[in-house]
């Protein structure tokens, strides 16, 4: 709404404002390539898990690959396991 102020008009003016929600935290991204310790080939079907405040997974492709988007930022427990390897926390 305008307001219209006169020659030699003193008008005081008081505003309330509304904050702006934050925008929500940017998302993270985890990938990597699994391998076999002795022959560097790569392990497929390898499970990559995720687990702190919540809870992700993906499995490794055919060349060892995973990936897992959209993560909560946080600190996470990684757990990589297959049935033909010994398991790895980090």
């Amino acid at each position: 709404m305008p307001i219209t102020l006169s020659p030699g008009e003193q008008r005081q003016l008081n505003v309330q404002m509304t904050p702006v929600a934050p925008p929500p935290p940017e998302k993270a991204t985890l990938f990597g390539v699994v391998t076999d310790i002795d022959t560097g080939g790569p392990v497929s079907g390898a499970m990559v898990d995720l687990t702190g405040l919540y809870g992700y997974s993906a499995y490794t492709g055919a060349d060892g690959v995973y990936q897992i988007l959209d993560i909560e930022p946080g600190t996470y427990t990684v757990t990589i396991s297959h049935v033909d390897y010994e398991t790895v926390v980090i």
